[in-house]
C-alpha cells in the first residue's frame, strides 16, 4: 500500500509542477521584418544598441548578438560643435564641448534665424566662409563575459556637415591591459530629402594594438538623418591576469577637404591621442577633443 501511494504521489507531482521555458513570444519586430523575444531584445539594449539601432538592425548584426547576455559597466555621451573656417585657401578650425542644452539652444536659435537654412547642405569651403557643425559622440563599454569587453562608438550628427568625403572614427585602447581580439563592425544609416532611409556598412577598418578605426565614405545629397557606429571586442593581454580599470578612447576626425581612401595610411589611433593624422592629410580633417568611457571594477 505504501508502495502504491508514494507512486501516486510522484506521479502528482510530476503532473502539477510547472516547467520553466524561455518566452519565444515575438516582443518585437524591426523595419527588416525581423521577429525577436523580449529576451533578445533587451539583450541587445545590454550591449549598448539603441533603440533606434534595434529597429533598423540587420539579420546578421542580429544573429551575431542576439543571445549574448551582457551589460554595460561604462557610457559617457559628448556634445560637439565644431567652427571651420576658410582664409587665404587656408583652414582653421575651432572644436569646443557643449551641454546638451547648449547645443539644443543654439540649433534651435539657427533655425529661428533663418528657417530656410538648410541643415543638410554640402559642398566645398570657399574663402571666407564659416559653417558649424554639430554632432554627438556615444562612447560604449560593455561586458559581454568573464572574457570579453565591447567598445562602442556611436556618432550622430546633428546639423549635417558640409563637405562629404572620408571620415575616420577610431577607438583607442590600452594595449598594457588589452588586445582587440575581433572584426570591426560598422554601420552608417541616412535619410534622404524625400525621406528614404539607405544604410551602408562598408569601411576601410584599421586595427593596431593601440586601437581600432574605420575610414569610410559620407553620403552625398540633401540628408535629414546621419549616424553611424563601430565596435570591437578586447580581451586582457598574456600575463594579465585582473584588470581594475579601463579607459575606452572614441574620436572623430571629418574631412573638410576631399580626401581619398588612401587616408587610411596616413594616420593612427591610441587611447591618449585619438585619433592623429600625418601629412599630407593633417589639414584636411577637424579635431575634436577626445570622448572617454572610464570603467573601474575588478575584471
Amino acid at each position: 500500500m505504501k508502495k502504491i501511494l508514494y507512486t501516486f504521489l510522484f506521479a502528482t507531482l510530476m503532473l502539477v509542477t510547472p516547467t520553466v521555458y524561455a518566452s519565444t513570444e515575438v516582443y518585437y519586430t524591426n523595419n527588416e521584418g525581423l521577429d525577436m523575444t523580449e529576451q533578445q531584445y533587451n539583450n541587445l539594449l545590454n550591449q549598448g544598441f539603441t533603440e533606434k539601432q534595434i529597429e533598423r538592425m540587420d539579420y546578421q548584426t542580429f544573429t551575431d548578438n542576439k543571445d549574448i547576455e551582457a551589460s554595460i559597466v561604462a557610457q559617457t555621451k559628448y556634445y560637439y560643435k565644431t567652427t571651420t573656417t576658410m582664409r587665404n585657401g587656408i583652414q582653421f578650425h575651432t572644436s569646443q564641448l557643449l551641454t546638451k542644452e547648449e547645443m539644443e539652444a543654439e540649433l534651435q536659435a539657427k533655425k529661428e534665424q533663418n528657417p530656410y537654412s538648410p541643415r543638410d547642405v554640402y559642398g566645398t569651403y570657399y574663402n571666407g566662409a564659416s559653417y558649424d557643425d554639430y554632432k554627438v559622440l556615444l562612447v560604449t563599454i560593455t561586458n559581454l563575459d568573464d572574457d570579453t569587453m565591447r567598445y562602442k562608438l556611436d556618432t550622430y550628427w546633428q546639423q549635417m556637415p558640409y563637405t562629404r568625403s572620408h571620415d575616420i572614427m577610431g577607438i583607442g585602447v590600452e594595449a598594457s591591459k588589452v588586445q582587440i581580439n575581433s572584426i570591426i563592425a560598422f554601420r552608417q544609416d541616412w535619410r534622404t530629402g524625400s525621406d528614404v532611409s539607405e544604410y551602408s556598412m562598408g569601411c576601410y577598418p584599421k586595427t593596431e594594438s593601440t586601437g581600432g578605426s574605420v575610414l569610410f565614405q559620407l553620403p552625398s545629397g540633401s540628408l535629414s538623418l546621419l549616424e553611424s557606429y563601430m565596435y570591437f571586442t578586447v580581451d586582457k593581454i598574456p600575463g594579465v591576469n585582473t584588470v581594475t580599470s579601463l579607459t575606452a578612447t572614441g574620436d572623430y576626425a571629418h574631412a573638410t577637404a576631399t580626401v581619398s581612401n588612401d587616408a587610411l595610411n596616413y594616420y593612427t589611433v591610441n587611447h591618449i591621442g585619438g585619433i592623429v593624422l600625418y601629412s599630407p592629410y593633417a589639414n584636411s580633417y577637424d579635431t575634436i577633443p577626445n570622448a572617454y568611457a572610464y570603467f573601474d571594477g575588478t575584471w
